[in-house]
């Protein structure tokens, strides 16, 4: 079971450094087919801040540090937010909303080019609050994050070490408020999995650079809409 988990948790490490995004939105589903939905919850927060702490390190020269107070700032605040209100609201209702707004988004920049967001400082702003909330409420504001970075037009590396950072100062928020109001209760033997984890975070984001660095940059925009469409899907459905 363990070994099943740190495997699936190894190609969705690749898969969201490619993207910028979905450690949470993929390895959730996954792992709540090995453990109960608390120990899930736990198990991928912590292996969500290992990966982010991998591709920062990766990709630390390219981050766009002009967004980081502009889009981070909102992002602290409204996860802490969002992480102590887990416990009270639902979020069903949330995570559709969200859902279909991502769906919408990409389907109108292929069909209507021209209707996208402004790459403004009020979007930034409003991308994090978005963002920071849906992280603490539902453990996966990535997608959200994501849409709203890709609108300042960024390079590859740029977009995926931004968004890295961005995750991170959520993850260091949220964790500690989970584990404060008991929303997730570790035992000790998940802590004796952090090694393991890093690890592999670490193999499968180093794995990830290599394969985002062998997409084209023109080609590097549809490939991440593509991934902003499923998860809005997956939103959808979980909904």
């Amino acid at each position: 079971m363990i070994v099943m988990f740190l495997i699936s948790a190894f190609f969705v490490a690749v898969l969201a450094t490619v993207v910028g995004f979905g450690t949470s939105t993929m390895l959730i589903p996954l792992a709540v087919l090995f453990f109960d939905i608390k120990k899930a919850i736990v198990m991928v927060a912590f292996f969500h801040l290992f990966a982010n702490i991998s591709r920062i390190g990766l990709f630390r020269g390219n981050i766009c540090w002009r967004l980081i107070p502009l889009y981070g700032g909102p992002v602290l605040v409204s996860c802490f937010v969002g992480a102590w209100l887990v416990k009270y609201l639902p979020s069903d209702t949330l995570r559709l909303i969200f859902g279909a707004f991502l769906v919408l988004y990409v389907l109108g920049s292929v069909f209507s080019p021209k209707i996208t967001l402004a790459p403004s400082n009020a979007v930034a702003v409003c991308g994090g609050l978005a963002s920071g909330l849906l992280s603490g409420l539902l453990g996966a504001g990535g997608a959200i994050r994501s849409l709203f970075v890709l609108t300042f037009g960024l390079e590859r590396d740029a977009y995926i070490a931004t968004n890295a950072s961005l995750a991170l100062m959520a993850d260091l928020v949220r964790i500690p408020v989970y584990l404060t109001i008991g929303v997730v209760n570790p035992h000790r033997e998940d802590f004796l999995l952090i090694p393991l984890m890093i690890i592999i975070a670490f193999v499968g984001t180093l794995l990830g650079r290599r394969v985002a660095q062998n997409i084209p940059q023109e080609r590097f925009r549809p490939v991440v809409l593509v991934a902003l469409f499923l998860a809005g899907l997956n939103f959808i459905f979980m909904g």
